[in-house]
């Protein structure tokens, strides 16, 4: 597992999908991982599981797990492995700020708690596969720094950091500061996020910050094509990034029309009329509703 040099996916709940982590990839992306899966949900149903959609033709995908007891980190990693001999490393999410999840002691609850992050990643790491863990800042530069040291010790093999408090959410800007102190004092990879909009502004902050890689998150909600440089301003290259995502749900029927229309309110923003199509999209009820409000002239 290499992150040097990757402009990766952020895993982002409920729209990262298989049928969109493959679009991105298509236009560029070096890897990507199934967002926020429950341990605790993995443990005691077999439904989750059969839920879970990584590929073997994803490139450098992990999953991503939560859950708030190194028991259940444990075994849903074993359960994770056993199923997927492809998955390239488990993440351990102590960063989602969602308080739905906060409240159950998991996500960033966890910040609170590096003693039980250690026990998380000594548990996982019993899968066999590379666990790496996935935070936001904390109150100071240097207990950022404590929490990431105890996490290499634990046997972490490489840390993403969100460059924002939880509190924050996604507001104010991200802090690559805070990334670039923690890069230049552990030893382990350092997948900084936060903020970036382009390719060439991901290079700049891996150049400032000395980490390992970056990862790109809303801007890719909106813009795909962000990977391979496209700015996604453009109305016909809007609808050649629908048609593309439409075509790989159809390859892997996965035609969903909720989900169809959550893509396509996300990515025709930024042009002439764009408000339009959106009002359209999300107003539509059917599938063919959709597609004349996206194949419309405007």
């Amino acid at each position: 597992m290499d992150f040097t040099g990757k402009a990766l996916l952020a895993p982002l709940s409920t729209f990262t999908n298989l049928p969109f982590r493959l679009l991105c990839q298509k236009y560029g992306a070096d890897g990507s991982t199934v967002p926020l899966i429950s341990a605790r949900a993995l443990c005691m149903r077999k439904s989750p599981v059969l839920e879970l959609d990584p590929d073997p033709s994803e490139k450098s995908v992990g999953v991503q797990i939560f859950g708030y007891t190194p028991k259940d980190i444990g075994e849903a990693a074993k359960i994770i492995a056993k199923k997927y001999d492809f998955i390239e490393y488990i993440d351990i999410n102590c960063a989602c700020p969602v308080k739905k999840v906060v409240a159950t002691g998991a996500g960033s609850a966890l910040l609170k708690k590096p003693a039980t992050v250690v026990k998380m990643i000594n548990s996982a790491s019993e899968c066999c596969l590379p666990v790496t863990v996935k935070i936001r800042k904390l109150e100071t530069n240097k207990k950022t720094l404590d929490f990431c040291k105890k996490c290499e010790k634990a046997g972490a093999t490489a840390i993403f950091i969100h460059g924002r408090y939880p509190e924050q959410y996604y507001s104010g800007d991200s802090d690559w500061g805070v990334i670039k102190y923690i890069a230049e004092n552990i030893s382990v990879p350092v997948i900084g996020s936060g903020d970036i909009k382009t390719i060439s502004e991901g290079d700049e902050r891996v150049a400032y910050s000395k980490c390992t890689a970056f990862m790109i998150g809303r801007a890719a909600m909106k813009n795909p094509s962000v990977f391979s440089g496209g700015s996604g301003t453009e109305l016909k290259n809007k609808k050649a990034i629908f048609h593309d995502y439409l075509a790989i749900c159809e390859s892997y029927d996965r035609i969903e029309f909720t989900d169809l229309k959550s893509k396509a309110v996300q990515f025709f923003t930024g042009f002439a009329n764009s408000v339009r199509i959106r009002r359209k999209a999300a107003l539509s009820k059917t599938y063919d509703e959709l597609l004349a409000a996206i194949e419309n002239d405007y």
